[in-house]
């Protein structure tokens, strides 16, 4: 049982907190808008050199446990490599589900816990651990506190349920500076695919980027005046059926920086006005779990 910490938890809104810094733990958060289905908490950090465990915990009302609704408490339990997840309610804690995980210490560790309908996704290092039906409403939730042996890198939290294809505008278009984040997982089906693409005014399509995972290999091209331009795809494939990821494109002065997991994966030269667009459309093999320029 953690105890009741006395200090203002930090506001969370639809973005990260602690992207610079290291967060210590305790941390608590509140969450300035109620979770919804399609929306995903992620959370980046250290398991500490000597862990034994640590804790993330969704509450409702505060972000301690002296009696207000738990509804998901993922605990990790490193000296025991195992993962057990539970609720409280109405002051009850309920029967503990536990499956075996091996967390390293001082490794990092990328947790995301995804909302559905019926039930949360948890989310491991990209790959899913475990799916935990709600014990209480997923409206109820409001604090978020994490507790133990974790050095907190950065804290996420966003997305809706996407249909794809996607296709958006970008009402203020993607200037030189900014950067397109994306987070998403490719489908297990074999042989799949799914493209990202940045359209221009005219209908062309500045950067196309083709996940091919029946050619393990990444394309980048571009389209003008109908017609497709040279296609570049050195690389190897850094994406995996099944494991989720996060894409950003940083449209550059001479190029587009590309960066998977946040390791560059490749260089595309514009070929057009880089201000020139204004749209984005994602189709394929994929579920798209959060998308925002920043």
């Amino acid at each position: 049982m953690c105890s009741i910490i006395d200090e203002s938890p930090v506001a969370i809104g639809n973005g990260k907190v602690g992207t610079e810094t290291q967060l210590s733990t305790p941390f608590r958060g509140v969450l300035d808008v109620r979770f919804e289905p399609g929306q995903t908490l992620t959370v980046k950090g250290i398991v500490g050199e000597k862990a034994r465990q640590f804790s993330v915990n969704l509450h409702s009302r505060t972000a301690d446990f002296s009696g207000s609704d738990v509804p998901l408490r993922v605990a990790a339990r490193v000296d025991r490599a195992k993962i057990g997840l539970n609720s409280m309610v109405n002051k009850v804690w309920g029967k503990e589900q536990r499956k075996g995980h091996s967390l390293k210490p001082g490794q990092p560790i990328d947790l995301r816990i995804r909302a559905h309908d019926k039930e949360f996704q948890i989310i491991i290092d990209g790959k899913e651990f475990k799916r935990y039906a709600y014990q209480s409403p997923l409206q109820s939730i409001t604090h978020l506190s994490i507790d133990g042996d974790l050095a907190i890198q950065q804290i996420h939290w966003g997305g809706k349920v996407y249909p794809v294809p996607y296709e958006t505008g970008l009402p203020h278009g993607f200037p030189i500076g900014k950067c397109l984040k994306m987070s998403g997982t490719p489908s297990l089906r074999k042989g799949g695919r799914f493209e990202v693409n940045l359209l221009r005014k005219n209908g062309h399509i500045a950067l196309h980027l083709n996940a091919r995972f029946d050619e393990k290999a990444v394309v980048r091209n571009s389209l003008e005046a109908n017609e497709w331009g040279n296609e570049e795809r050195e690389g190897k494939m850094p994406f995996e059926r099944g494991h989720c990821f996060d894409l950003v494109i940083a449209n550059e002065a001479n190029h587009f920086g590309i960066f998977v997991n946040e390791q560059h994966f490749a260089n595309f030269v514009h070929r057009s006005k880089p201000e020139d667009i204004f749209g984005l459309l994602i189709q394929g093999d994929i579920e798209l779990t959060g998308l925002e320029m920043e």
